[in-house]
This record gives structure tokens, C-alpha cells and sequence, in this order.
């Protein structure tokens, strides 16, 4: 029943226009093409998506001052996620509450994360701003070629530049 749930979940992502961010009348810049509709995973399961994932793939700033290296999401009974980053570049995490503002959609630090895709055993995960921000998360250090396709794939569906996409930097 659970592989049932997860088939019909990715069925709705790729067909969900419900949760759709119009992306207005912007001019495509940086990674992300605004004028191309946003998705966020409307079947997303907190539970499932709670613990410790390592950033494998991202898209470097310049002058970011957190490359995340790890996150650890804990769910809070609201809805609402506990977001511990990094540690960055300082040697600081950055933590706080990210409030559950939408499917897959959370306010944290004034940017609003939307989880793109989640693979079926919550193993890979695709999280994004519509300002341009992404990163490809894993459970472990590494991503099947399979699975970077798919994230891939998605991030692309959704307006991304994957060309330009690269590697996470490790200390």
C-alpha cells in the first residue's frame, strides 16, 4: 500500500497545479527561469523527510555565507520544521524554526524552502527557492546516477539552469 501511495504521490507532482507559483512576468536570471511555473510536492511527508541530509549537489553564490554541507530537519507538531544548517563557512550553524507556510513550502530566515521531489524511500531530495537557491540532498554522502538524473530532471522542469549546477564543496 505504502509503494501504491508513493506512485500515486509522484503521479500528482508531476501533475499538480495547484501548488503553482505563477512566476509572474520576470525575465529569466541566474539559475532559475522565473517565468517558469514552480511546483512544490504536495504529498510530502514530514516524518519521513525528518533527520540528518547531506547537500551533494548545489548551485555556489558568490559570497554565500552558509554552503549548507548538512541539514537535519525535525518535525515540530504544528507542521512547522526545526532546520539546523551547515556548519558554515564560520563555523556556525544556522538553526531556527521553518514554518510551514504550504505542501512542502516552510519560511526559514526570510526565504521560503519548497521541497521540490523526494525519491520514493526518502533517500534523495530536491529543496529550492523560487529566487534560484537549490540543493540535491542525500541520506548518505553519495546520489545513484539514476536518482542525480531525476533530481536533475526536476529541477530543470522546474526553470533551473542544470548546467551550472556542481558538486557540494566538502571541509
Amino acid at each position: 500500500m505504502r509503494r501504491l501511495s508513493s506512485a500515486i504521490a509522484l503521479v500528482g507532482l508531476l501533475g499538480l497545479t495547484a501548488c503553482m507559483d505563477g512566476g509572474g512576468a520576470s525575465k529569466p536570471t541566474g539559475t532559475r527561469d522565473a517565468t517558469v511555473p514552480m511546483s512544490s510536492m504536495a504529498a510530502f511527508d514530514p516524518l519521513r523527510f525528518a533527520g540528518r541530509w547531506n547537500e551533494v549537489m548545489t548551485y555556489l553564490p558568490a559570497g554565500a555565507s552558509c554552503v549548507i554541507g548538512g541539514v537535519t530537519f525535525t518535525p515540530q507538531r504544528s507542521g512547522d520544521m526545526t532546520l539546523t544548517e551547515g556548519p558554515c563557512a564560520d563555523g556556525a550553524p544556522r538553526r531556527g524554526l521553518a514554518k510551514r507556510v504550504g505542501p512542502g513550502r516552510f519560511e526559514f530566515m526570510g526565504e521560503t524552502l519548497w521541497v521540490l521531489w523526494v525519491d520514493q524511500s526518502y533517500q534523495t531530495a530536491v529543496i529550492a527557492t523560487p529566487e534560484g537557491r537549490a540543493h540535491i540532498l542525500s541520506r548518505s554522502l553519495s546520489v545513484p546516477q539514476d536518482k542525480t538524473q531525476a533530481a536533475k530532471d526536476i529541477l530543470a522542469w522546474n526553470g533551473f539552469d542544470v548546467t551550472t549546477l556542481a558538486p557540494a564543496r566538502r571541509k
